[in-house]
């Protein structure tokens, strides 16, 4: 198999349910057993990517089925030859988390044409492109952005001026961009709010927390910033790094810094219960690869399958952290 096995992730991780109750595991059946699957996706030196695909491939193999894990730096240009290596090897089923909305267009046309099933997970595909796939699973995220937006414009309520920097995730790639759509929608409907920068760190931590260095920096003579929204929790986790490299103090209270997000992961859960991090929002990776398995299993035993299966997104601050705490700790 030649390429496919050179980007071979192994590893299997014990996956416990959402909210960390026990959950009966459905025994294989004569149509899921031997079944193989493809996954493409994003580094998984991110822990939310590597989480998602741990939980894919465990959730698959209780189900009988194997899951082929491959990996791309943010190059859409790679995961294009990997989705046509893919089609080559004969997988029974394509399930890929686009780099880029637009670039894996032409090469899933490809995939739909030799008849291979494909489920979109987490990162939706350009508009238009329906057709190519028989499942959505993940986040609506331009309501992640806007439950975030939001919590940004609840907690700066009565105050003048706010001036937010926005570092962000891949503009390249679809959930990025409808994330940042959804919070302009709801924080540009304030006048007491200014977006005043957009950083795009490819969801990269050390990026963030340079970018956000150098953010600090720029706007000092102004007054500082009042506000950053740091797209992803490990993204967040690099503002606040830099904040407290630059002396700049964290909070809810005018004055200090106040950082929002919108995806959960443990930097984000201990920063919300510390005081240094405002809000995050309910994107669980094992939510999204057991909904994504379950998705994959229904078709093959030709049950009904939603186009769109969008799950919930809801604002996690302190006062419902205890919540999420857990299926946010990764």
């Amino acid at each position: 198999m030649g390429r496919i096995h050179k980007s071979f992730i192994a590893g299997v991780v014990t996956v416990s349910s959402l909210f960390g109750l026990n959950a009966n595991v459905a025994l294989a059946s004569d149509t899921t057993t031997g079944k193989k699957i493809a996954y493409l996706t994003a580094t998984t030196s991110n822990p939310f990517i590597a989480k998602l695909a741990s939980t894919i491939q465990e959730e698959a193999k209780a189900k009988g089925m194997e899951v082929t894990v491959l990996t791309s730096p943010y190059d859409p240009a790679l995961q294009g030859q990997q989705i046509n290596d893919v089609v080559a090897q004969k997988y029974d089923i394509l399930m890929i988390t686009p780099i880029s909305e637009r670039a894996a267009v032409p090469p899933l046309t490809a995939a739909k044409n030799a008849g291979l099933p494909v489920f979109i997970v987490n990162s939706p595909l350009a508009e238009g492109a329906d057709d190519l796939y028989v499942s959505f699973i993940g986040e609506n995220h331009n309501e992640l952005g806007q439950v975030t937006g939001e919590a940004l414009v609840e907690a700066v309520k009565g105050r003048d001026n706010v001036k937010v920097a926005l570092v962000t995730g891949s503009l390249a790639e679809g959930v990025a961009p409808r994330r940042l759509a959804g919070f302009k929608q709801v924080v540009e409907k304030h006048p007491n709010i200014s977006i005043v920068a957009t950083e795009d760190v490819k969801w990269d931590t050390a990026t963030a927390e340079r970018v956000s260095g150098q953010l600090f920096a720029r706007y000092a003579a102004q007054g500082g910033l009042d506000a950053v929204y740091g797209m992803a929790d490990n993204v967040a986790h690099g503002v606040i790094l830099a904040a407290k490299a630059a002396g700049v103090p964290l909070g809810n209270e005018k004055g200090k810094l106040l950082v929002v997000s919108s995806n959960c992961m443990k930097f984000g859960i201990d920063h919300i219960r510390s005081g240094e991090q405002h809000s995050t929002a309910t994107q669980m990776p094992t939510r999204t690869g057991k909904a994504a398995v379950a998705a994959v299993v229904d078709f093959l035993e030709k049950k009904p399958v939603k186009k769109n299966n969008f799950l919930e997104a809801v604002a996690i601050t302190k006062a419902n952290v205890d919540t999420y705490a857990e299926p946010c700790t990764f």
